[in-house]
C-alpha cells in the first residue's frame, strides 16, 4: 500500500518557520533603539516617560539648569531668558536635588520648569512669584551652601528644601514648615538660623 503524502506539507512547514522567525524579530527589534518616550538629559542618561520614584536620581543645579534652559529656548525661540527662583527639593549633603524648579523670566512673561527623573515639564506658578530680581550669575552653588549650612550644625542636611531667591538661598529641612537656615548667595554669610 502506498502512502499517501501530503504535497503542501513540506510547504506548511517552511511557512511556519518563517513566521517564527518574523515574528521574534518583530518582538525583540533592533538592538540599541531608544523606546519612543525615551528624553535624554545631560551626562548621557536617558530618562524614560513615566513616574519611577522608587529609583529617584540626583542632579546637580548645573545639569538641571542646562536641560531646563535648553528645554525652554525651544518652546520660547528665545536665548534672552533671566532666572529669578531656583528650588531644589530633598537636596542631599552634597548640593544635588532629585528634582529642581526655576523660574524663568522672558521680558514680562514667567514661566516655571521643572527637571527630575521625567525630564522637563512646566509647573504653574505658585501665589508670590515672580519674584522681582532675577538671580545673578555670580552666587555660590549648592554645594557651597550645604558645606557652610553643615558648619552651621542646626539642620539635618539630607533631603532638605533648598530655594535661591532675592539674593538668599534659604534651606528647611523636608516636612518642617519653620524656617531653617538663610545665607547670602554671594558672599556665603549665615544671616539667620532658627533651630
Amino acid at each position: 500500500m502506498n502512502m499517501m503524502r501530503f504535497p503542501g506539507l513540506s510547504c506548511l512547514v517552511a511557512g511556519l518557520v518563517i513566521l517564527l522567525c518574523f515574528g521574534a524579530a518583530c518582538i525583540s527589534g533592533p538592538s540599541g533603539q531608544s523606546p519612543t518616550n525615551a528624553t535624554p538629559v545631560p551626562g548621557g542618561i536617558t530618562v524614560l516617560g513615566g513616574n519611577y520614584s522608587s529609583q529617584q536620581m540626583t542632579y546637580t543645579l548645573d545639569q538641571a539648569e542646562t536641560a531646563v534652559i535648553q528645554e525652554y529656548q525651544a518652546q520660547a525661540g528665545e536665548n534672552n531668558q533671566s532666572i529669578f527662583y531656583i528650588r531644589g527639593e530633598h537636596v542631599d549633603s552634597s548640593g544635588k536635588a532629585q528634582r529642581w524648579i526655576f523660574g524663568i523670566y522672558l521680558g514680562n512673561t514667567s514661566t516655571m520648569l521643572v527637571y527630575d527623573n521625567n525630564g522637563v515639564s512646566t509647573l504653574a506658578t505658585p501665589p508670590g512669584l515672580p519674584a522681582p530680581e532675577t538671580i545673578p550669575p555670580n552666587v555660590l552653588t549648592p554645594e557651597d551652601i550645604m558645606k557652610i549650612a553643615s558648619s552651621s550644625g542646626s539642620l539635618n542636611l539630607n533631603g532638605t528644601s533648598l530655594v535661591l531667591m532675592n539674593g538668599q538661598y534659604t534651606i528647611t529641612e523636608t516636612g518642617s514648615g519653620q524656617q531653617g537656615i538663610v545665607i547670602n548667595a554671594i558672599t556665603g554669610e549665615l544671616i539667620t538660623t532658627h533651630d
